[in-house]
C-alpha cells in the first residue's frame, strides 16, 4: 500500500511539472504573438509609407498640370487654334512622365511588327510581299519605363492580300 500512496504524490509532482510548464508555454505563446503583432503594424506602417513615398511625385506634378491648366483657362477660351492647346496638353503630360521616368517611343511605318512593343489594332492589306508583316502605320506611341514596356504602340500591320 505504500506504493499506492506514494504513486499519487508522484502524479502530483509530474502533473505539476506538465502545469508548469504549459503556463510557460502559454507565456512565451503570448509574447510571440505580441511581437508579431507589434512586426505586422509595423510593416503596415511602412508599406504605406513607402507607398505614399512613390505616389507623392506623381501627384505634385498632377497638381502642377492642373494648376498649369487652370491658369491657361482663359487662352483656350481665347484661342483660335485649338490644335496648339490640344498639342500643349500633350507636351505637358509627356514632361511629367519622362520626370517619372517614363519614355514615349513610336512605330516607324516600315518597321518590322515587333510584338513585345507593338499592338496592332488593325490590318492594311498590300499586294506587296515585302512589306508583309510590317507597321503601314502608328496609330499610337508606347511607353516604356527602362526596358519594360507600360504600353504597347498601337499600330496598323500590312498583310498580303488572300489569295496569293
Amino acid at each position: 500500500m505504500e506504493n499506492d500512496t506514494e504513486a499519487p504524490a508522484g502524479l502530483d509532482v509530474t502533473l505539476g511539472g506538465i502545469r508548469d510548464e504549459l503556463a510557460g508555454l502559454h507565456a512565451q505563446s503570448k509574447f510571440l504573438n505580441e511581437v508579431v503583432d507589434r512586426l505586422h503594424t509595423e510593416n503596415e506602417q511602412l508599406r504605406k509609407a513607402g507607398s505614399q513615398a512613390t505616389v507623392a511625385p506623381a501627384l505634385r506634378e498632377l497638381i502642377k498640370l492642373a494648376d498649369d491648366w487652370r491658369s491657361r483657362a482663359a487662352a483656350i477660351r481665347e484661342d483660335a487654334d485649338p490644335g496648339r492647346l490640344c498639342a500643349d496638353v500633350v507636351e505637358d503630360v509627356t514632361l511629367v512622365l519622362e520626370r517619372q521616368g517614363i519614355e514615349a517611343f513610336s512605330a516607324e511605318a516600315g518597321a518590322d511588327f515587333d510584338r513585345r512593343q507593338h499592338r496592332a489594332v488593325g490590318t492594311r492589306v498590300t499586294e506587296d510581299e515585302a512589306l508583309d508583316g510590317r507597321v503601314a502605320e502608328a496609330r499610337k506611341p508606347g511607353y516604356r519605363s527602362e526596358e519594360r514596356v507600360v504600353r504597347f504602340a498601337e499600330v496598323v500591320v500590312y498583310k498580303v492580300a488572300a489569295g496569293r
